[in-house]
């Protein structure tokens, strides 16, 4: 019997090029961001890290721009699955939070909208 694994935290789709630098080599490559949550991110990228490989995520929109450190959690044909550790500064990490805070807000009121409809 097989269980799913739960999320701590819910992943929202957000498609942006970010830049990601390995921590170990200091090398600089831009990936897509295909979706983010306050525990970490997944990257399409053809770039292969090993897994516990310590990176930093550049995450820029027109509304924010955070520094981010992680470790990267898992690899795949398309990508890496990033485990957020911090911000670069606490102010980063805020900036993180907001985005996620907006992000939920916009799809909130959709969900209601459609449990209202029933």
């Amino acid at each position: 019997m097989g269980t799913k694994p739960t999320l701590a935290y819910p992943r929202f789709a957000l498609v942006v090029t970010v830049m990601m630098r390995e921590t170990a080599t200091g090398a600089a490559v831009l990936a897509k961001l295909a979706n983010i949550s306050l525990s970490g991110c997944y990257l399409e990228t053809p770039r292969q890290l090993p897994q516990s490989a310590r990176v930093q995520v550049v995450l820029q929109t027109s509304d924010i721009h955070a520094r981010l450190w992680g470790i990267v959690q898992r690899h795949d044909a398309n990508g890496l699955g990033i485990r957020f550790t911090n911000g670069t500064t606490v102010a980063d990490w805020k900036r993180l939070e907001r985005l996620i805070t907006e992000l939920q807000a916009a799809i909130s009121p959709k969900c209601a909208a459609v449990a209202d409809s029933r």
